[in-house]
């Protein structure tokens, strides 16, 4: 009675149809984040890069180039600074339409001698 409550469920819910959603999305998570270490290995520096997820950003080799792909706030773009990376890549879509914040990143970044972009 149990199994087929769960199945109905699964059914009920489309359990296979979220997997399979999620499955693409971690795939295509990794494929940009490979994307994004591609584009910065012209030397072929990051080749055998260390990402490490850090609250909500990844930083490869050490904090020297970090990314922020979830989300944008004043708090995260104060733990980035603090961290003292060489680079920073932001997703434009990040910063939701609130310039100021974007704008104040910038300058943030600009005065901490933090290289940033956004794309």
């Amino acid at each position: 009675m149990r199994t087929k409550s769960i199945k109905q469920l699964m059914k009920k819910l489309n359990f296979n149809k979220i997997l399979k959603i999620s499955i693409i999305i971690v795939v295509l998570y990794s494929l940009f984040l490979l994307t994004i270490i591609a584009i910065n290995s012209k030397s072929g520096k990051y080749r055998n890069s260390k990402i490490k997820k850090e609250h909500d950003f990844f930083s490869i080799n050490e904090k020297e180039m970090i990314l922020m792909l979830e989300k944008a706030t004043r708090e995260i773009i104060e733990k980035v600074i603090a961290s003292k990376p060489k680079k920073v890549i932001a997703l434009d879509k990040l910063f939701k339409g609130n310039d100021q914040l974007k704008t104040n990143t910038v300058l943030q970044m600009k005065d901490a001698g933090v290289e940033f972009k956004t794309i």
